[in-house]
């Protein structure tokens, strides 16, 4: 058995009629297992909903609830009109039934959340998490319309994590072992549908994978029973030099290695979340990221090896972010201080994108959140601090070794004027880190484009 993990993103899932195009899709493979995200907003709007009931205004909390049941009934409603068939009352009815319950359970979440006046992890994990609940139902019913044979599975029974809520770690053992239960679906000529982002920890709270993390769900899932493929459905036709929002000059690529993707995905590119590649590479799985909405285009492959002659890949780049240089004092041995400003960084469990050492002076670039203050304070303890915000972080994916003079100069043509706070090179993974004035960013990134590819 052949068996393909489909996953379709929020742009794919935006209206009755991406419904159909998304069918349409799923119709053309023998043994699919599809993965499916909220709708278009629906996540965003659910945080949001959380965070007004904390803050005290639970109305306007319950005034978005009841905007996001009147979308997904208006979206059936619209879809079984425009695909008549026998069963469309029972279909209509069956997926009213199911997005009452949801949004009757939503409702509670968020009373609770007004009368503890806080939005904890776990409570935001649980209302997120109900927008791929209630799309995964829906789109499975409205197969039916089409006489497909698609059934509705709750991702909770397959992805099994941690309790780190917001970004909980699959239990990838306990995960293998449940999705064995799909091949038994595909077998009975059913297509499951499933809800990504999201899954249940040993307690059976509800948790997330983190943003984007659907697309995790799907490499999961692919992983646990083998797939031929795992392919990402988006609104692009690929993985691209540089984001085609910003940069309208920016090509698709026709393969790229898990390696590139995974630091693309890592430093700011938006078409894949950085953990979905690892359990496809561990099984060798090919990922493609196609475009539903020209599913003739090819898109991109990803492989475990793929070589380019390019002097880079690929660009992209990261905004709102922030610099702390600690500089030791002189009492402080070299070692000892470096050790001491990567431990207050475990501690407190930050990622930083690049870093910059001496043997009494550290420059560390990071995504800019209120925990810096914090952090600015314990670094004090180590060395003098200095935390500059509003930067913005430009990274060149799969740079030439052999060309490194080259590239420099095109990079510092491309630059001009723009002070520059901070430059990192890592030859084993090829990647160029610049580090500049926010503001200045995505001009930038356009210009290095241009004069790259």
């Amino acid at each position: 058995m052949q068996i393909n993990v489909l996953k379709f993103g929020g742009t794919s899932m935006a209206d009755h009629k991406t419904w159909k195009q998304v069918l349409e899709i799923i119709s053309n493979y023998e043994y699919p297992v599809v993965v499916v995200s909220a709708t278009a907003r629906t996540t965003r709007q659910l945080v949001e909903a959380g965070n007004l009931a904390a803050k005290g205004k639970l109305d306007d909390a319950l005034e978005i609830s009841a905007s996001i049941k009147e979308r997904h009934n208006k979206i059936v409603s619209d879809f079984l009109e425009e695909n008549p068939h026998a069963k469309n009352k029972l279909i209509k009815d069956s997926c009213a039934k199911n997005t009452e319950a949801k949004i009757g359970k939503l409702n509670k979440l968020l009373t609770y959340t007004e009368r503890q006046g806080a939005l904890s992890p776990q409570m935001k994990d649980a209302i997120s998490a109900m927008g791929e609940q209630i799309s995964s139902y829906l789109l499975a019913q409205c197969g039916l319309a089409l006489d497909m044979m698609t059934q509705h599975i709750e991702a909770r029974k397959l992805i099994k994590t941690d309790s780190e809520y917001g970004k909980a770690n699959p239990n990838r053992l306990l995960i293998n072992q449940h999705c064995g239960s799909l091949e038994t679906v595909l077998e009975s000529g059913f297509t499951p549908i499933i809800g990504g982002f999201y899954g249940e920890s040993k307690d059976k709270t509800v948790t997330t994978l983190g943003f984007e993390g659907s697309d995790y769900s799907a490499s999961l899932i692919g992983a646990a029973i083998g797939a031929q493929t795992i392919e990402i459905w988006t609104d692009v036709s690929g993985v691209y030099t540089g984001d085609p929002r910003y940069i309208p000059e920016a090509k698709p690529l026709a393969e790229m290695s898990y390696f590139d993707a995974t630091e693309m995905a890592y430093f700011g590119a938006k078409v894949l979340h950085p953990s979905t590649l690892k359990p496809a590479q561990e099984r060798n799985i090919p990922v493609f990221v196609k475009n539903m909405f020209k599913p003739e285009d090819e898109g991109t492959k990803i492989v475990r090896d793929s070589k380019h002659d390019l002097d880079v890949l690929a660009l992209s780049f990261k905004q709102n972010m922030a610099t702390v240089t600690v500089s030791a004092y002189e009492t402080v041995m070299g070692y000892s201080f470096l050790t001491k400003v990567f431990a207050v960084l475990e501690q407190h469990r930050l990622a930083f994108d690049a870093v910059n050492t001496t043997e009494a002076s550290v420059t560390i670039a990071l995504s800019d959140s209120e925990i810096l203050d914090q952090l600015s304070k314990e670094f004090i303890e180590i060395g003098t601090v200095t935390l500059e915000r509003e930067k913005g972080l430009l990274t060149l994916i799969g740079c030439s070794i052999n060309k490194a003079d080259k590239l420099t100069d095109t990079i510092f043509s491309s630059l001009g004027e723009v002070d520059i706070n901070m430059i990192s090179f890592t030859k084993e993974k090829r990647i160029l880190n610049v580090v500049m004035d926010d503001e200045k960013l995505i001009e930038t990134t356009q210009k290095v484009h241009n004069q790259l590819f």
